[in-house]
């Protein structure tokens, strides 16, 4: 039966215009199978499947001809069973090329359109339904209803691979011979409905490391579920990739000795479901016995409410053999209040910790900001007042995208236009950045030219997402390349990745009118831009396995708790599609990251910190983590600040309660374990006012005017002096501050008395140094040489904590705490 064709003119031209365009050298892809095609006939125009003259050879494909849709062209299956659920035979090896598209979609209702393929499918192009990208409401979809495809397994070893989409209503398995072999290598699947291996003959099913599979229904081995499973059936699944199903069944009902089932998770594979047997636990396997083995590094991530123990209880012919992890909804597994207060009283300085390695942890940006102090160009200047404030992990940016490398570093210096991230690295300053010894980990947001393409959804500009693998690829290459022997970490990742989905400052979770129709194919194609970013990142550092230097990748969210009727609950409570609860589990990423703004509340149930430590367990739950970071929580703070600036103080008394908050963060981070920990920003940025004022950039702005309408979060203050956070930070490590500190010198300088009342004397001191008292909020107060056995009179200082700088003439740098009395 033939169907009504429909194509859309407007995505032809946008696939020709890709053509042109595209015309890079591209890394080679790791899903290409060597699948013959030699014999196969070709398409030679867009049109209907039925239609003899769009084909090479003028015949219609049968269930033996090998078929390529070429670039440029859109084919529409017109073709379908006299009745539902007759299965056509559509051809033998298929390929979609890049720039192809293949429609399976139908109007017909309660009608299941059955297509067969008798071999591989390589597509690198789309193969779905049908959409178009929507102009108004709806998804873009051009059919009601699509096809089931039934995948029979005719060769020793058969492939659905490539670099492309995929997205049939239904994947069905089967084979009419003994042990044959399926390899699902495609970058990019997702399933209506069931993905169901259902075979008499065993046949062996592996998805490869870079495979995506996201699975709206049922995940079978022997069948869907239990009611259409096989008593006959029997197959292997091994799962390198990302799986993300609704369900997956756990069972066999197949009564044959010598006829089991098993299901494997290898390192790094990842089985996420919300569902077991349909819910229904207590389905037992018979006696042909089912396995599931979750091996070293493997993840099996449950949903809310899945009583995974039971699984197993009184099921006799299951066998589970977890050398992985099996990881339960955070719901289940959160820690206590007891528990986390415990842990944050521990690291709390202020009850006497003592956390000098917080400065390996505790970092902050260095990314715009509104003034500056010397005339170096504004990234090497920022860098050396780094180096003063002591911590050894940065935060910067590295952009290709026109202007913004001018608007992040502004002053003192004009940055060209860069072509691709790899040149930016190359940029004689950012190079200055690597090299320098006192940074040991280097974040930074890495955006790349109109990255906003991921936005028409995954079945879209292929070429462009292979640009991102690529270019990331370079990067990681080029890094590796250059400082590979030093002893750096080097962490790339997006800025704020819920305003990328939404908009900036777009509160769906308030009014889910906002939430596009299309937010499925939107979420997807963000989840397939990260992949592709992860995957070039891996294939590179797959390269340079000896290297010192390490590079990851991370993605950042910015939006996990709300406020809805007076209490706090997650964006996933309130069904708010998010970056967190919607694109990263269909990820493998090196550590996520949370902009942790919203992490920073506190209520009666809840202590201070209790909040932000919640978060980022739930963060990691979500998290598909590769392993590679090692044993760290693989959750960072990628951003985080508290107003400074009384004008805009948000209802916290300065500067205690400021630091109070970060003792407790504190806490947090050491207890937990996470890698870094990110403060809003080295030089203040964030403004409130003045309305209808037009900040400038490379603007020197009077100090008065930028403590007026600077909301404060920073480390160095527009006067110079060190903000309240940084001070804190500067106290707890000490005389651990630079990292070209003299060791001996640390060890041999004695501050007496102290505490102190009217004097203070230095031992261990020559000649030449330079002596600076602070106070708590990081102002400086007093500044003198110091020579041997001087007496420093401090009648003039009132009584209590203060932090004493000394600099020897070799710019070596000691921090000793006074208190006076």
């Amino acid at each position: 039966m033939k169907l009504p064709f429909k194509i859309n003119r407007t995505r032809v031209s946008f696939v020709f215009f890709l053509i042109a365009l595209n015309n890079f050298a591209q890394l080679s892809l790791v899903s290409n199978q060597n699948i013959d095609f030699s014999t196969a006939i070709t398409t030679v125009s867009s049109g209907n499947w039925s239609n003899p003259a769009i084909w090479s050879n003028g015949q219609i494909p049968s269930a033996s001809t090998d078929v390529i849709i070429n670039d440029g062209h859109t084919v529409y299956i017109d073709i379908q069973g006299a009745v539902s659920q007759q299965i056509v035979d559509l051809c033998k090896n298929l390929q979609v090329k890049k720039t192809a598209t293949l429609d399976m979609g139908h109007n017909t209702p309660n009608f299941a359109k059955d297509l067969r393929i008798n071999g591989s499918i390589l597509c690198n192009g789309t193969f779905s339904s049908g959409r178009n990208q929507p102009s108004g409401s709806g998804d873009g979809s051009i059919y009601l209803y699509n096809s089931r495809i039934y995948l029979n397994l005719t060769q020793d070893e058969t492939f659905v691979s490539g670099s492309g989409f995929f997205n049939p209503k239904s994947l069905s398995i089967s084979s009419n011979f003994e042990n044959k072999n399926l390899t699902i290598d495609l970058y990019n699947i997702i399933i209506n409905e069931n993905f169901a291996i259902k075979s008499d003959n065993r046949v062996n099913v592996t998805i490869s490391h870079y495979a995506y599979l996201r699975i709206k229904g049922i995940l079978g081995l022997t069948g869907s579920d239990y009611q259409f499973s096989s008593p006959t059936a029997k197959s292997d699944l091994i799962i390198h990739g990302i799986v993300v199903t609704n369900d997956v069944s756990l069972f066999t009902k197949n009564t044959s000795i010598g006829e089991s089932s098993s299901l494997t998770i290898s390192s790094q594979g990842s089985l996420y479901t919300q569902k077991i047997n349909k819910g229904i636990l207590d389905k037992k396997t018979e006696a042909a016995g089912f396995s599931l083995f979750i091996n070293p590094g493997g993840l099996l991530r449950l949903g809310q409410g899945v009583d995974f123990d039971n699984l197993s209880s009184a099921n006799p012919n299951f066998l589970l053999i977890n050398n992985g992890e099996v990881r339960k909804h955070y719901s289940e597994t959160m820690s206590t209040k007891a528990q986390i207060t415990a842990t944050l009283d521990q690291f709390d300085p202020n009850k006497g910790a003592n956390v000098p390695q917080i400065k390996d942890v505790f970092g902050a940006s260095h990314i715009s900001g509104w003034y500056n102090f010397t005339d170096r160009p504004y990234l090497l200047e920022g860098l050396d007042v780094y180096k003063e404030f002591g911590a050894t992990s940065l935060k910067t940016t590295l952009t290709s995208i026109n202007g913004n490398m001018e608007s992040a570093y502004h002053f003192n210096h004009t940055w060209p236009n860069f072509n691709s991230l790899k040149e930016v690295a190359q940029h004689e300053y950012v190079d200055s950045l690597f090299k320098r010894s006192h940074i040991k980990k280097h974040t930074f947001w890495t955006t790349t030219k109109n990255q906003s393409f991921y936005k028409n959804g995954p079945d879209f500009n292929h070429e462009n997402y292979l640009d991102q693998e690529q270019q990331f690829y370079e990067l990681t290459k080029h890094l590796l390349e250059t400082y590979g022997s030093l002893d750096k970490t080097f962490t790339y990742q997006n800025w704020e990745g819920d305003w990328m989905l939404r908009g900036q400052g777009v509160l769906w979770e308030d009014n889910p009118s906002l939430i596009p129709d299309d937010i499925e194919w939107l979420t997807e194609g963000m989840a397939r831009l990260f992949r592709a970013r992860q995957r070039g990142t891996e294939r590179a550092r797959n390269e340079f396995i000896g290297a010192t230097a390490k590079v990851f990748y991370a993605i950042e969210f910015n939006k996990l708790w709300m406020l809805k009727n007076g209490s706090r609950i997650t964006m996933m409570e309130n069904n708010t599609p998010s970056v967190l609860g919607n694109v990263i589990p269909s990820t493998r990423i090196d550590l996520s990251s949370w902009s942790a703004y919203d992490g920073g509340w506190f209520d009666t149930n809840n202590p201070l910190g209790h909040a932000m430590w919640k978060g980022l367990e739930i963060a990691r739950y979500f998290t598909n983590e590769t392993g590679d970071l090692g044993a760290v929580f693989p959750v960072q703070i990628g951003e985080f600040g508290i107003n400074e600036n009384p004008p805009y103080y948000q209802g916290i008394s300065n500067p205690t309660g400021i630091t109070n908050r970060y003792a407790r963060y504190i806490g947090v981070a050491l207890g937990l374990g996470i890698p870094n920990f990110y403060l809003w920003n080295l030089y203040g940025n964030d403004k409130a006012g003045p309305n209808g004022f037009t900040w400038e950039k490379d603007t020197q702005y009077d100090t008065n005017f930028l403590y007026q309408y600077l909301v404060g979060k920073w480390i160095k203050e527009p006067d110079g002096t060190w903000g309240v956070a940084a001070s804190f930070l500067m106290e707890q490590w000490a005389s651990t501050l630079s990292s070209e500190i003299n060791i001996a010198l640390k060890n041999q300088i004695k501050l007496f008395p102290n505490p102190a009342k009217s004097f203070i004397q230095f031992k261990g001191l020559k000649d030449n140094n330079k002596i600076s008292f602070f106070d708590m909020n990081g102002r400086i107060l007093k500044s003198l040489p110091y020579s041997n056995n001087d007496i420093i009179n401090i009648n003039d200082f009132k009584s209590g904590t203060y932090i004493v700088k000394i600099q020897d003439s070799y710019n070596a740098i000691v921090f000793k705490k006074l208190i006076i009395n």
